[in-house]
């Protein structure tokens, strides 16, 4: 699906809409294009100038109230709505993705919106009293009290699926941040339709105010070094490894030597291993490769935790059974989460092919329709090919232990058969650079609340801020009581 026009983004700035046609993105291939507002003499409004205006604007609003907001702005957040359908049917085109998982991508939003996802991001990961106010700490020789101030916050987020939008926007408002999101082009229009959906609700209510949205290409040098400056921002989370890749120019090391702290979730992949006890008869194998197929084909691995190298503790027969298997159960998975590859790259139609070529080397199973492949590596080497678009490598090994020395540190998930390999491999993973670990078959169940990428990204958005006094010596007796008690609280309860 192609416009015949290009289609308008327009700008979210603090609770106004600016629509303008100044400026003109057009993909490489010249199929998808869009007119955007110059972002340069918009300045002024894109950023918050003042920053004691971000303190007084949240000084009386409690965690609980931002939560109220937001899940009634989730109300209108669905497809049944016209902003959002119209943002999902104009990101269509844009996305690497089918239109039938766009569409599911963006039936998530509202469950991101929902009170007991927001309550579990913002309580799980910091804990709301520290947002709402000073929170006393259990030293015996002092008052000391630590509170989570939200920051001013550029935000480069990552368009491979919609729902990255609505995670972003929520953890940003729950911690009372000032936020300017730039999209992508492969996602242009998610977040202001999620930020549109809050300005229906209340445009000048402070968490509305606080969000400006807007896109800009890298060719807008100017603007860019204008804007990335520490007089506007403390924080830049970059998803995607954007500030070294498509969406800025910017050198991330000068960033942090500037005072801008970049918390840089950068791309990473996933695998599975699966121990022999997975091989042990034709059930077993179909029943692992049930579940595995769900873990490989989610979001067409367009997702950092779509499964695309499975370690196997199988013979060469066995491994080519499980292939057989598992892409089978990759053709037939729910269309909203796996679909039949929208753009399949030649070079790697080419890479596959030439694999089945060398039927000594490896075994190839699909990809004659651009659908995807299970390629087996018989000798337990790496193919020189990048797994994706529904294409998996199976490599066979014989001891789990040294299979370790193979992980690679942009390893996100590990999703593991059976429960108890988990235990003799879970630290090793992590000296290696994993950060998650999972049941088979469950990678796109994501805790809400949880760290990502090893980290928490809304304690590590905020500004943690310590104050401490200390008592007079008439206070003394009264203050080491209390203190005494609070310690005993603290440790032994």
């Amino acid at each position: 699906m192609s416009f015949d026009h290009p289609i308008q983004i327009p700008f979210i700035l603090r609770g106004q809409e600016v629509t303008a046609q100044d400026l003109l993105y057009r993909s490489r291939d010249g199929t998808n294009q869009f007119h955007y507002p110059d972002p340069r003499p918009l300045l002024d409004r894109i950023v918050l100038s003042d920053p004691v205006q971000l303190q007084r604007d949240f000084a009386s609003v409690r965690v609980s109230e931002i939560i109220d907001f937001l899940a009634e702005a989730g109300k209108a957040m669905t497809l049944k709505h016209a902003r959002m359908e119209q943002a999902c049917r104009f990101s269509v085109p844009f996305s690497a993705l089918p239109e039938t998982i766009v569409r599911g991508s963006y039936d998530l939003i509202p469950v991101v919106f929902s009170k007991l996802a927001l309550r579990t991001m913002v309580e799980n990961e910091i804990g709301s009293k520290y947002l709402d106010g000073w929170v006393e700490m259990p030293y015996a020789d002092k008052v000391a009290k630590r509170r989570a101030y939200g920051a001013r916050t550029l935000h480069f987020i990552s368009g491979n699926v919609p729902v990255v939008a609505a995670l972003s926007i929520a953890r940003a408002a729950l911690i009372k941040s000032d936020n300017i999101i730039k999209v992508t082009p492969n996602d242009p229009l998610t977040a202001s339709a999620i930020v549109g959906a809050m300005m229906d609700v209340d445009p000048n209510h402070p968490v509305t105010k606080h969000f400006s949205v807007v896109y800009w290409s890298k060719e807008l040098h100017d603007f860019e070094h204008e804007l990335i400056q520490p007089r506007y921002l403390e924080k830049i989370i970059s998803w995607g490894g954007a500030l070294g890749g498509i969406n800025s120019t910017l050198n991330h090391g000068n960033l942090q030597a500037s005072g801008i702290d970049v918390i840089a979730l950068g791309p990473k992949f996933s695998i599975s291993i699966l121990g022999r006890e997975a091989f042990q008869s034709n059930a077993e194998i179909e029943k692992v490769a049930r579940l595995t197929a769900k873990d490989a084909g989610s979001f067409n691995m367009e997702s950092c935790g779509s499964s695309r190298f499975h370690f196997v503790q199988a013979s060469p027969d066995q491994a080519m059974e499980y292939a057989r298997r598992l892409y089978d159960h990759m053709q037939q998975q729910d269309s909203s989460l796996s679909a039949m590859p929208k753009h399949f790259p030649a070079d790697l139609r080419d890479e596959i092919n030439a694999a089945r070529a060398q039927d000594d080397f490896y075994y190839v199973v699909g990809g004659d329709r651009n659908e995807g492949a299970v390629v087996v590596s018989l000798t337990g080497e790496l193919p020189d090919f990048f797994p994706m678009h529904k294409v998996v490598v199976v490599i066979p090994f014989d001891d789990p232990i040294q299979l370790v020395d193979r992980i690679h540190p942009s390893t996100q998930t590990v999703g593991i058969y059976p429960e108890t390999l988990k235990q003799p491999l879970r630290d090793l993973l992590v000296a290696r650079g994993v950060c998650r670990f999972i049941s088979i078959g469950h990678t796109v169940e994501y805790s809400i609340g949880g760290p990502f990428n090893s980290t928490e990204i809304m304690r590590r958005a905020c500004r943690w801020i310590l104050d401490e006094s200390y008592p007079s010596k008439w206070e003394l007796p009264v203050f080491y009581l209390r203190k005494a008690w609070q310690i005993f609280k603290h440790h032994i309860f």
